[in-house]
């Protein structure tokens, strides 16, 4: 699909299916995998997820967020940020401190969460582009079934890292094809610009395709080890950390050959124009804008650079955990 240039299967494809989805699979409930995998793969529930806080993000352990026990249900308190869709999701699976006596790791849980439920407020945050993909979601009392606990009580950090794998290990598959369409068009662009000639230009495109066809590679050994049963593991993140960098790249070498032409705002209302998908946008104009602006986005969603590369030091080289600063 992604080859044939089929439109992404929206919000629910990515944080129904790819994320809650198949992290139920691995750690749900019986009751939990009949009650909301057929309702992640109708379209009916729409998911978006409570992970970041003011106060926590790249040290996501670090949060703030508490829930307690009362009665039938737990009860949370607290703030997330950078939720992508919240305004348009009927459920949320958040991260809470259940246990705050406990290590930072060791005390959390991973709830879900209707997003109908009294004290349940979203905010939409505008970024640069001119959308409010991103929300604040504030959580006063707000209610959940203890029976909506993923995995057990105060595991949730292990909950959570099976899902951030099966968000990277996705986009170690379908990314590589994604991005070789990109590539064509910086290739079809160089040739608009009268470029394809420069030196230096065409170093800077021979070194994107290679690193592509790396990508691909990377992106099979992924898929290999699910295919293998495998769970996601550290390639998921050196697949991550490589894609999000050279789209970073990627998209300044697009910047550089369109020139003031990439000021330009394409579409048919004002910021529309930071959109990739308008109609008849030429890359001679503000059609790379968005893709530009988004790639920094890569490099800090679903764990940063940073992170990664901690990661795979202490889990593919075998070196020394980082220091982690006195409480």
């Amino acid at each position: 699909l992604a080859r044939a240039g089929v439109p992404a299967g929206g919000h629910n494809d990515t944080f129904g299916i790819k994320m809650v989805g198949n992290t139920l699979l691995v750690w749900g409930s019986e009751e939990q995998k009949r009650h909301h995998l057929p309702r992640i793969l109708s379209g009916e529930d729409r998911w978006c997820q409570g992970y970041s806080e003011p106060g926590a993000g790249s040290d996501l352990a670090g949060l703030s967020t508490r829930a307690v026990i009362d009665g039938d249900d737990w009860v949370i308190n607290g703030q997330k940020v950078w939720t992508s869709q919240a305004q348009r999701a009927n459920w949320i699976f958040v991260l809470a401190r259940t246990d705050p006596a406990a290590p930072k790791h060791r005390g959390i849980s991973f709830l879900l969460v209707p997003m109908d439920q009294p004290g349940l407020q979203v905010r939409p945050i505008r970024s640069a582009t001119g959308e409010s993909e991103f929300n604040e979601v504030f959580l006063d009392d707000v209610r959940t079934s203890l029976h909506n606990v993923v995995g057990p009580v105060n595991s949730g950090w292990k909950v959570a890292q099976t899902l951030l794998g099966y968000e990277r290990g996705e986009e170690a598959a379908t990314n590589p094809i994604l991005f070789r369409a990109e590539f064509d068009r910086l290739v079809e662009l160089a040739r608009d610009q009268g470029l394809e000639g420069d030196p230096v230009v065409r170093q800077r495109l021979a070194q994107a395709f290679v690193e592509v066809e790396i990508m691909r590679f990377l992106g099979y050994r992924v898929l290999t080890g699910w295919l293998a049963g495998r769970g996601p593991g550290p390639e998921s993140s050196i697949s991550k950390l490589y894609w999000s960098e050279y789209h970073r790249r990627a998209t300044d070498l697009a910047l550089d050959l369109a020139g003031m032409r990439a000021q330009v705002i394409t579409g048919r209302a004002p910021l529309r124009g930071f959109r990739t998908d308008d109609p008849g946008a030429r890359n001679t104009t503000g059609s790379w804008i968005g893709s530009y602006l988004n790639a920094r986005a890569g490099t800090i969603y679903a764990g940063t650079s940073e992170v990664q590369r901690n990661i795979i030091a202490e889990t593919v080289l075998g070196l020394p955990r980082e220091p982690r600063p006195a409480p």
